[in-house]
C-alpha cells in the first residue's frame, strides 16, 4: 500500500471539501506493469544486464529516461537500447554518480511524431564493472533489482539471476514482504517480486562459492576479509529488526484501536446524569432568582458551552437587565417612517436616581463599560462601534469583558458552588485523553507514512483513526463526559423548561404572562437563553401597542439596539483578538541491506 498517495488523496479530499480550487491532473499518465530482468554473472566480477521494461502511456510522451547509479570505479559498457511498440534512439549521458540513458519514443519511422496512447516495450543492454565483492571465503552479489529513483510504481520484477551452478548458493531477498516466489530452475534463480511503490527498494543478495569465477576476477571488488559470518549476521539483524517492527506496530494498532474505546468507557463510568424526580413539561416562570449572567453560564446555549462559564448572550442580558431594572434608559433616537426597526442615534442613559453602588460587581463592570462613551449626558451606540474597531480600544473591551466572567465566577460560580451543580471530572479525563491520544497519533503517522512494511500500514490506518477521535474528544461539549449532580440536573431541567415554554407560542397563549414587567423579565432571561427574538415576537403576538411602547427592554430589542450592540460587541471581540495566536554499501567491508550496486529509477517524459 503507498501510504504516501494515499495521504495526497486525504489532503486533496480535504481541500476540495473546503472549497479549496484544486487543479485537475494533466490529462496524461503511464505506469510501468511489470520488469523483466536477466543478470548473467561473469567470472571476471563484472554482471550482463538485460532489461526489458513494459511502459503503458496515456497521452502523448517523448520518450524515457532511466538511470543507473555508479559507485567507486564502476562503469556502464556496451550499452545497447532496442524497443518494441515504437520506434526509438538513444542518447546516454554521464555524472559522477549515475549514467543517464534516454530513450526517445516515436509513433513513425521518420522519428517525427512522439508516442501516444501506446504500451511500449523498452529493452536495454548493458555491462557493468566492479559489481561482485570477493571476501578472502566467498563472493557476494548485492543488486537492487527496483531502485529507489523510480517515478512510478513497478508492478512486478521478474528476475532471473544465471550462475555457473546453484551448488552451495546462498539467497536473500531483501525486503522480504516484496517477493512473491523464488526458485531454482537449474542454475538460474527465478525471481518474482509483487509491486514495489515509488520510492522503495527491492534487492537480491547473493553468497556464491568463488570456485564460479576467475582466480583473478579483474572488475570485481576485492575485499581482504571474511564475508561469509559478517552478511549472515546482517541479514539476520535485518530480520531481527523487521520481525520487531512488525510485533511493534501490531501492538500499537491493537492499542490504539482499544483507545478509541477510551471515551465511551469515560463517558459510561462518568457522563451519564443521575435520576431525578423533577418531571414538570415546563415552568411558567423564571425557576430561581439567579441573575441573568449566572443562568447563562449554567445552562446557555452553545455545543461547546462549559459550565459556568459565562459567554457573550450572558453579558448583553446584563445590559438588557440593567435596562429593565432601570439603571439604564434607552433612547430609540429619531427615524423617517414609523415602526422602521432598525434607528440611527440610539444611545443609552444612565439613570441618575439609580445608586449604582448597589449593584453587583460584574453588573459595575458594564456600566463603566458603557460610561466610558458617555457625551452630554448620552452613550451613543454609534460611537461604541466606531470606537471599538480600533484594536486597542477593543482590547480594552476585551479586558471589561473578561473582569466581567472573572467577577460571576469568583462570587456565584466559584470551584467549590460548581461542585455542587456539575462534576467535571469525566471531561477533565476525556480532555487529558485527548491531548495523549494526538500526540500517540502524531507520532505513529510520522513514523509509518514512509515505512513500506505491512504492518506499518495496518497502524498508519490505526492512527488517523485515533487522531479523529482525539480531535472529536477536544470539541466534545463538556456536558457530554461530565456529569450533573443531582441538583445542578434539576437546575438545568427547570431552566430548559421554562426556555421550552417562552419559546411555544401555543403554550403562552394558553397560560400568557400576567403583565408587561413579567414578560419584561422574560426577555432579560431569553437574552441570556439565547432566544430573545422569538419572546419579543411572542410579546408583539400578545400585548397591546400602547403596552409594549411603553416597554424599555422591548423597545431596545425592537428597534435594532439588541442586534447593533450584538454586532458590536462581537466586532470588538474579534478586532482585540486579531493576530493573537496562531542503506548504502561500500567497497571496504560487508554493506547493509538495501546497500546494494544497481537500481537507480527512471521516469517518462
Amino acid at each position: 500500500m503507498n501510504k504516501k498517495l494515499i495521504s495526497t488523496l486525504i489532503l486533496i479530499t480535504l481541500l476540495i471539501a473546503a472549497g479549496s480550487g484544486i487543479a485537475s491532473a494533466a490529462d496524461r499518465s503511464y505506469s510501468i506493469p511489470f520488469i523483466n530482468m536477466d543478470l548473467f554473472l561473469q567470472e571476471d566480477g563484472s554482471l550482463h544486464v538485460k532489461e526489458t521494461i513494459h511502459y503503458t502511456f496515456s497521452g502523448t510522451y517523448n520518450g524515457i529516461y532511466r538511470d543507473i547509479p555508479l559507485s567507486g570505479t564502476q562503469e556502464l559498457q556496451n550499452v545497447k537500447v532496442s524497443t518494441q511498440g515504437a520506434y526509438s534512439r538513444f542518447v546516454e549521458t554521464n555524472d559522477s554518480n549515475y549514467h543517464r540513458v534516454t530513450v526517445y519514443l516515436y509513433s513513425d519511422s521518420q522519428m517525427t511524431s512522439p508516442v501516444t496512447d501506446k504500451e511500449v516495450d523498452v529493452v536495454l543492454e548493458y555491462d557493468m564493472t566492479h559489481v561482485v565483492k570477493f571476501y578472502n571465503d566467498i563472493a557476494e552479489l548485492q543488486y537492487k533489482l527496483v531502485g529507489e529513483g523510480w517515478a512510478v510504481d513497478i508492478g512486478k520484477v521478474n528476475a532471473n539471476i544465471h550462475l555457473k551452478s546453484s551448488d552451495g548458493v546462498k539467497y536473500w531477498l531483501n525486503p522480504p514482504y516484496y517477493n512473491e516466489s523464488s526458485s531454482w530452475q537449474g542454475n538460474t534463480l527465478q525471481i518474482a517480486s509483487k509491486t514495489v511503490p515509488n520510492g522503495n527498494f527491492y534487492e537480491v543478495r547473493m553468497v556464491i562459492p568463488k570456485n564460479q569465477f576467475a582466480a583473478n576476477p579483474t572488475n570485481g571488488i576485492i575485499i581482504n576479509q571474511d564475508g561469509l559470518s559478517q552478511i549472515e549476521q546482517v541479514q539476520n539483524d535485518y530480520q531481527s529488526e523487521l520481525t520487531f517492527k512488525e510485533i511493534l506496530y501490531s501492538i500499537l494498532t491493537v492499542l490504539m484501536l482499544f483507545a478509541c474505546l477510551i471515551p465511551f468507557i469515560i463517558y459510561y463510568r462518568f457522563g451519564r446524569e443521575p435520576k431525578i424526580d423533577y418531571s414538570a413539561e415546563y415552568e411558567r416562570d423564571t425557576p430561581t432568582d439567579d441573575p441573568p449572567a449566572v443562568v447563562n453560564a449554567i445552562c446557555g446555549p452553545g455545543f461547546s458551552k462549559k459550565i459556568g462559564e459565562p459567554d457573550m448572550d450572558g453579558f448583553k442580558a446584563t445590559i438588557m437587565d440593567l435596562i429593565n431594572r432601570n439603571y439604564l434608559i434607552f433612547s430609540k433616537g429619531e427615524s423617517d417612517k414609523e415602526d422602521l426597526g432598525l434607528r440611527e442615534n440610539m444611545s443609552f442613559k444612565l439613570n441618575p436616581e439609580m445608586d449604582n453602588t448597589k449593584l453587583r460587581d460584574f453588573e459595575k463592570d458594564v456600566i463603566n463599560f458603557l460610561k466610558g462613551y458617555e457625551e452630554n449626558g448620552l452613550i451613543s451606540l454609534d460611537y461604541i462601534s466606531e470606537d471599538l474597531k480600533d484594536k486597542s480600544s477593543a482590547k480594552s473591551f476585551r479586558d471589561t469583558y473578561n473582569s466581567w466572567k472573572d467577577n460571576i465566577k469568583e462570587h456565584y460560580l466559584n470551584d467549590e458552588v460548581l461542585k455542587k451543580i456539575f462534576n467535571k471530572k469525566g471531561d477533565n479525563y476525556l480532555k487529558i485523553f485527548g491531548v495523549l491520544a494526538v500526540i500517540l497519533a502524531i507520532a505513529v503517522f510520522y513514523f509509518t507514512l514512509s515505512d513500506p512494511l505491512p504492518a506499518a500500514s495496518w497502524a498508519w490506518w490505526s492512527s488517523i483513526i485515533l487522531g479523529i477521535v482525539a480531535l472529536i474528544s477536544f470539541i466534545m461539549p463538556q456536558k457530554i463526559a461530565g456529569q450533573w449532580t443531582t441538583y445542578g440536573e434539576e437546575y438545568d431541567a427547570k431552566w430548559h423548561n421554562f426556555k421550552r415554554y417562552i419559546q411555544d407560542f401555543s403554550l403562552i397563549k394558553e397560560y400568557p404572562p400576567e403583565s408587561v414587567a413579567i414578560w419584561n423579565k422574560y426577555l432579560v432571561y431569553a437574552t441570556a437563553l439565547g432566544v430573545a427574538d422569538k419572546v419579543r415576537k411572542a410579546m408583539e403576538l400578545y400585548l397591546p401597542r400602547d403596552e409594549l411602547e411603553g416597554s424599555n427592554i422591548y423597545l431596545f430589542h425592537y428597534y435594532g439596539g439588541y442586534v447593533f450592540l450584538s454586532s458590536t460587541l462581537n466586532a470588538g471581540m474579534t478586532t482585540a483578538n486579531a493576530g493573537n495566536g496562531a542503506g548504502a554499501g561500500g567497497f571496504g567491508g560487508v554493506g547493509g541491506v538495501g546497500g546494494g550496486f544497481g537500481g537507480g529509477g527512471g521516469g517518462a517524459f
